[in-house]
């Protein structure tokens, strides 16, 4: 009986007693800030939305140019490199002719034009209407068809 006990209290008195005392934080300096760039600005960069096997995934690619909006959906048109399709990638747009054309609307809006030969899919939709709506910084898509008629207004649900 007094095996156990005593096993217990020095196990106790080893876990308690490991020598380090409570001293708290040293100050280290600043926190890391990451590489410092040319006039401390952020890299160029558009965003596209491809699919994966675990649903729509944002993919930034570098540009530095004019029309960065327009140039989101022309490169979601172009679908994914080589490197985004080894990784599991894929577009549900179609890749022939042009693409949409994307011009910012009145109060967080953004207008989509679909070209006469386009008829896309909710899935390739979702692709096109969070890609538009990240590259305007919008919160709605106005979606205007070829055939006329009211444009259709979405959001970009992910």
């Amino acid at each position: 009986m007094r095996r156990p006990a005593a096993l217990a209290l020095l196990l106790a008195a080893a876990l308690t007693a490991c020598g380090i005392d409570d001293t708290g934080p040293d100050p280290a300096g600043p926190a890391a800030s990451g590489v410092p760039r040319a006039h401390d600005r952020a890299a160029p960069a558009v965003h596209v939305y491809f699919y994966s096997a675990t649903g729509l995934e944002r993919v930034s690619r570098l540009y530095r140019g004019p029309d960065a909006r327009q140039r989101a959906i022309d490169e979601l048109v172009r679908g994914p490199d080589a490197a985004e399709r080894a990784r599991g990638l894929i577009s549900f747009l179609p890749s022939v002719g042009a693409g949409p054309t994307l011009t910012l609307g009145a109060h967080g809006t953004a207008d989509l034009h679909l070209p006469p030969d386009w008829e896309p899919g909710r899935t390739a939709l979702r692709q096109l209407v969070c890609t538009a709506a990240d590259g305007s910084r919008a919160t709605e898509v106005r979606l205007h068809r070829a055939n006329g008629g009211p444009p259709s207004t979405e959001r970009c649900a992910r």
